[in-house]
């Protein structure tokens, strides 16, 4: 019988593991499963672009491409996605696939953080 102290523990674990960034699911991928995710992003799902973008800015489950990711992260946070607006901002902020732009940085963090996005750059 499970005590209701290894419930709470369980559940916290569960609880921290789905509140994980995308990115350290993303390395769980099989081919396949970033074969389904690009198919998705091309199809416009702002999710999909976002992750995506990640696993080319990190070199999960693909060649590591700062240009790629810069592509999918403007897909995604051209709908709105606070998340690809920050990363985006990071990517002009440390010039990854982009020229280094402090502006264009700050309007893309100003654009996460209008939509309440948690993260300071």
């Amino acid at each position: 019988m499970t005590s209701p102290a290894r419930i709470v523990a369980l559940a916290t674990i569960f609880v921290a593991l789905a509140s994980m960034s995308c990115s350290t699911s993303i390395r769980l991928l099989p081919p396949a499963g970033v074969t389904e995710l690009r198919a998705r992003a091309e199809l416009g799902i702002a999710g999909a672009q976002f992750n995506l973008g990640v696993m080319y800015a990190n070199g999960r489950g693909v060649l590591q491409d700062d240009f790629e990711a810069v592509h999918w992260y403007r897909r995604a946070a051209d709908q709105g996605l606070a998340g690809a607006q920050f990363n985006l901002g990071v990517m002009y902020a440390e010039g990854r696939g982009v020229p280094q732009d402090d502006a264009e940085a700050a309007r893309w963090y100003r654009l996460a953080a209008e939509q309440g996005y948690p993260r300071e750059p």
